[in-house]
């Protein structure tokens, strides 16, 4: 039985998703492309037997290096090796960097992929893209983000869209090409609602989402009736674009008009003390925002630790004394710390609210750095070895998956390639990768990702 959103299609016995595949849109039995795109997607996996239930995807772009933060090397030359120390954490024969004092203490909670490559291409985007979508694409064809795919299985519950990215859409890193948190052929429908502001700020605060100057909330109201009329009609034409913008105004009004969404969004209701804890900076506090979001009921946060990597502090580590002079001194400084801080309150609050055994926490980011450290003192991009991490849900904590050479330059076993993390989320949501289709470009049903979630984890 195969599925496309929530319609079962039989197959005969001995097909599988390949011959499937091979077959195309006739194997669905004349069901046009309107009509899949009018399926609601709620009846495509039981969630009641997902091990997971929410995501939360804590995206650092610009990349750490692997090197100088979860895959050290000690024993490297002086120029491979870096300027930091390896510490012992809880988990006995895991070591990471000095400066992650607070992940050292509940390292039995993670589990490191250390041995992540990809060959595609050094660009940021190029990173971005394969670990936001599991797929290298340009913009002639469209990827969908994860959480669009979730948003397309899953549906909205609630009245907060399903898939939510703060505080900003990635921006400027380097190149025009495609950042990967679109919903690609999954239409508006799906899209990622973005936060669009800093909830740092002393002045953020829930009137953010208010209707826009001389718009009453009653105003707002009469014209969505107005509209769910005109789309009532128009709906009998079945197209795609009606139903597309159908949803996207629904969701619109929702987050305008509910005082309930908006509650969400308020973190003027968490204690000081808590807010301290994750760190009063734009990362800190929009990790906790993740975590009200998650209650309120979205199922797929993603958390941009930076929207850029020009004249800021950030990750990118180049060290060339123009606009991309990250060194040492700000890992040690500010990024380090800034991480450490927010990632385990974050991990510690979903736990003592019970929903870090429903909700699995990836930390993501584009590719490592240079082992050999530049001449300016920095590390360049470097696709061929990295390190992520996971935790919560049912994933296997206190474990190391994969390695690296002596000097991290390639993967030493166990190598991984950024379609098996993302494969590893759809299925620990409790998404068939082999049954749960999509439409893909001209209605032709397509598999979500083609690769095979790591066992491992599980």
């Amino acid at each position: 039985m195969l599925h496309v959103g929530n319609e079962r299609v039989p197959v005969c016995s001995g097909v599988n998703r390949r011959s499937f595949l091979q077959a195309g849109a006739a194997a669905l039995g004349g069901l046009s492309l309107p009509g899949m795109m009018q399926l609601e997607a709620h009846g495509a996996v039981d969630p009641s037997k997902a091990k997971i239930k929410n995501c939360i995807v804590l995206f650092l772009v610009g990349s750490p290096g692997h090197l100088d933060t979860w895959d050290m090397k000690p024993d490297a030359p002086e120029d491979v090796r870096g300027k930091f120390k390896p510490i012992a954490t809880r988990t006995p024969g895991i070591e990471i960097c000095e400066h992650f004092p607070l992940m050292s203490q509940i390292t039995d909670k993670l589990a490191f992929i250390r041995s992540l490559h990809h060959k595609t291409g050094a660009s940021h985007e190029n990173g971005q893209r394969w670990m936001m979508s599991g797929h290298d694409f340009n913009e002639a064809n469209p990827q969908p983000h994860m959480g669009s795919v979730v948003s397309r299985v899953f549906g909205q519950q609630g009245n907060l869209p399903a898939s939510i990215i703060l505080p900003v859409k990635i921006g400027n890193t380097g190149t025009s090409t495609p950042h990967g948190q679109s919903a690609g052929q999954l239409g508006s429908a799906h899209e990622p609602f973005f936060l669009g502001s800093d909830p740092a700020r002393s002045d953020f605060q829930v009137s953010d989402l208010a209707p826009p100057a001389g718009h009453s909330e009653q105003r707002l109201s009469a014209r969505r009736n107005l509209l769910q009329q005109i789309d009532a009609l128009q709906r009998r034409s079945e197209s795609k674009s009606t139903l597309d913008h159908e949803t996207a105004y629904g969701r619109a009004f929702n987050l305008l008009t509910s005082p309930k969404t908006k509650k969400a969004f308020d973190l003027s209701e968490e204690p000081d003390k808590l807010r301290d804890s994750y760190g009063r900076n734009t990362f800190g506090q929009s990790c906790l925002m993740s975590r009200r979001l998650i209650e309120h009921g979205a199922r797929f946060v993603t958390v941009n630790h930076f929207d850029t990597v020009f004249n800021i502090s950030c990750w990118d580590m180049h060290a060339n004394g123009g606009n991309l002079n990250n060194t040492y001194h700000d890992y040690e400084n500010l990024l380090c710390p800034q991480f450490d801080l927010a990632f385990t309150t974050l991990i510690k609050d979903l736990e003592d609210r019970g929903l870090l055994e429903e909700t699995v926490v990836a930390v993501l980011s584009e590719f490592g750095r240079t082992p050999k450290i530049n001449a300016r003192g920095g590390r360049d991009h470097y696709p061929s070895a990295w390190t992520n991490f996971f935790a919560g849900g049912s994933i296997q904590g206190g474990q190391v998956i994969g390695s690296t050479d002596k000097i991290g330059a390639a993967p030493h076993d166990r190598p991984v390639t950024p379609p098996e993390v993302i494969a590893s989320i759809y299925h620990g949501m409790g998404i068939d990768l082999e049954t749960t289709m999509m439409p893909g470009p001209g209605g032709r049903p397509v598999r979500f990702i083609e690769a095979e979630p790591i066992r491992e984890l599980f």
